[in-house]
């Protein structure tokens, strides 16, 4: 049995197709659940009368999946993005699928997306953190890292997860460091909504550097110095519009500066930090790639 989990916040246009893919998805003794991260547009309505249980839950993507991981009963929960305009497959029936071939702990969906072909969060920011501080989980999946649809064992996100965008980048560390086995599967093409996601970018950028220290990579006294690292990618990718290729140069050039140490954790703080989940700040819900 499966809990397929739509998460949105005021996704009303869009959300009848997720829903409808799950349902036909879906085989008897699963459940099919909305989980509504502070929708104003009548969202939860929707999905009640689509047939979905709706589970009511706080702003914040991270923050909404964590209510959805506390009351999952089933041994895997998928989760998916509510703001599907079209894909070429049933996104949920291919993660299930993969899953029963695989056996694999987490299967996360890899797509093509033509309307977004510039995607600078994974490029600079994921690629440069992960690389020098998680060289184990950057090939984990390699295509779409901050990629929204997954099915999981749920007990790999049963630890305190980031409350906002942070949380796909978060699995996909905790994952490789517990020794857990993630699989990609191709979902096809992937249509919906380019939206402006300021908060996106630094909500990955913590996510990584929480777990960094909470795992003994990154010692406290030095993240300062990556924060200022940051800095100008941050407000690069703020700046740069897909079609203007001289804030893309600059932006690549400031994402190749040498990182800075990460300094070497005290014994104490490693063995503490060895088992400590990380947290971060939060940020509104809806589909991070």
């Amino acid at each position: 049995m499966i809990t397929f989990a739509v998460v949105g916040h005021n996704e009303a246009a869009l959300l009848s197709n997720a829903i409808e893919q799950v349902r036909a998805a879906s085989l008897p003794g699963d459940r099919v659940w909305f989980v509504d991260s502070a929708s104003s547009d009548g969202s939860g309505e929707l999905a009640r009368r689509l047939g979905a249980d709706v589970v009511r839950a706080p702003l914040g993507k991270g923050s909404a999946v964590a209510v959805a991981v506390g009351r999952c009963e089933t041994r895997h929960l998928c989760l998916l993005d509510a703001d599907i305009e079209s894909t070429t497959t049933n996104v949920p029936q291919t993660l299930r699928r993969a899953l029963d071939r695989t056996a694999a702990d987490m299967v996360v969906g890899e797509f093509e997306w033509p309307e977004k072909p510039f995607r600078p969060v994974t490029t600079t920011i994921w690629q440069s953190l992960a690389r020098a501080l998680f060289p184990e989980a950057i090939e984990t999946v390699p295509r779409v890292p901050l990629s929204g649809f997954r099915i999981l064992d749920v007990a790999l996100a049963r630890g305190r997860l980031p409350a906002g965008f942070g949380l796909e980048v978060h699995l996909n560390i905790v994952g490789s460091l517990d020794g857990r086995r993630t699989e990609t599967a191709d979902i096809g093409r992937y249509t919906g909504p380019v939206r402006p996601n300021p908060e996106l970018p630094s909500d990955v950028a913590q996510a990584i550097l929480d777990i960094a220290e909470a795992r003994g990579r990154l010692d406290p006294s030095a993240r300062p110095d990556w924060e200022r690292w940051l800095e100008p990618v941050l407000a690069l990718i703020a700046e740069t519009a897909p079609e203007d290729r001289t804030r893309r140069n600059l932006l690549s050039q400031a994402a190749a500066r040498p990182l800075p140490a990460s300094g070497r954790p005290s014994r104490g703080h490693a063995a503490r930090a060895a088992g400590a989940p990380a947290g971060a700040g939060p940020a509104s819900a809806g589909g991070a790639r």
